[in-house]
């Protein structure tokens, strides 16, 4: 490809990410007290039914896996499928959301007036409000869009970004009305990334005994720095009678000691360490270590942990990232 071919992909690019700000603008602009209606239909609903012909198919099916994955019961409907036997599903009480950019979508509309004679709750996200499915939704929501990212305006991107969203945060706005997201994502996480974190407790994973670099206040920092170096876990405690932790010297501690020009020369840890130093249950999840390691203005890298103020171990981020690959 010739640079000024590969310069005009990127503009075209470029442009196409600046039209979709535009229309995510236009989506935060939009949502209003109806978003919170949606909300509350679906999590009063007995279950949720999903439904979209197309592109705006596969948003309705994303919405109903993430909201299984949060405990909210849900299924994906083929929109002609209903219309065929499997509307069967539906029973009163139950909630339906559904998809299309032009709120004209024949089988769709069909369904959800099946849907709302069985006595179902449709919420409707369209790409207008002036639409069939609108006027037949309890709950109408729209995604709006300045444009397509295509040069002609025709294939769905950005409103098929937009629907997605506004899925995706009708399905956290669920969660977080429910008010208990962490153990609906403990019982229905139990494998993977968000099981190891969730479920998996700090005391499981950290090295501790005979694996824990500590050292008693008032050893020398040339000591000290023999323990961090022999560990190799970037880090020594310095503990007091009954174990109490007292602070910790890190790597990154080291570094700024050599940036200052100190010497080791009768100096002890206590002189240098860092006092009082952001520490963790041992009972605590995965979870909240790395919430604690990574949502700082100052993200560290390694914690000491304690219980009931003796510390018993240490933990790392690198620890838990390697239980998640």
């Amino acid at each position: 490809m010739k640079t000024s071919e590969h310069q005009s992909l990127l503009e075209t690019v470029r442009t196409a990410l600046q039209w979709q700000r535009a229309s995510i603008e236009l989506l935060d602009a939009s949502i209003d007290d109806s978003f919170n209606q949606a909300v509350h239909v679906l999590l009063s609903s007995g279950k949720v039914l999903t439904t979209g012909l197309g592109k705006s198919g596969f948003i309705a099916r994303k919405l109903a896996a993430t909201l299984n994955s949060i405990r909210k019961p849900s299924i994906y409907i083929h929109p002609v499928d209903a219309l065929h036997g499997d509307s069967g599903l539906i029973e009163e009480g139950d909630a339906l959301v559904t998809f299309s950019k032009s709120g004209e979508t024949s089988e769709v509309i069909r369904f959800a007036a099946m849907a709302t004679e069985m006595g179902a709750s449709v919420v409707s996200i369209t790409g207008r409000a002036d639409c069939r499915l609108s006027d037949l939704a309890r709950v109408p929501l729209i995604a709006p869009i300045t444009r397509e990212l295509d040069a002609n305006d025709i294939i769905p991107t950005a409103s098929t970004t937009n629907a997605l969203i506004l899925a995706d945060l009708l399905a956290m706005g669920v969660l977080h009305e429910a008010g208990d997201a962490m153990e609906r994502l403990r019982h229905s996480h139990p494998q993977g990334m968000i099981g190891s974190t969730l479920l998996r407790t700090v005391e499981e994973v950290m090295h501790s005994a005979s694996a824990l670099p500590r050292v008693p206040a008032g050893t020398s920092l040339a000591a000290a720095l023999a323990v961090l170096s022999s560990f190799g876990l970037g880090c020594v405690c310095v503990c007091g009678a009954d174990d109490a932790l007292l602070g910790i010297l890190t790597d990154g501690d080291v570094r700024r000691l050599v940036t200052r020009g100190v010497t080791v020369d009768g100096i002890v840890v206590d002189d240098v360490m860092t006092v009082n130093p952001v520490s963790i249950a041992s009972d605590a999840t995965l979870h909240d270590a790395l919430q604690l390691m990574e949502r700082r203005e100052r993200q560290i890298g390694v914690l000491p942990v304690t219980d009931r103020g003796r510390c018993v171990g240490v933990i790392r981020v690198h620890d838990i990232v390697r239980l998640q690959v």
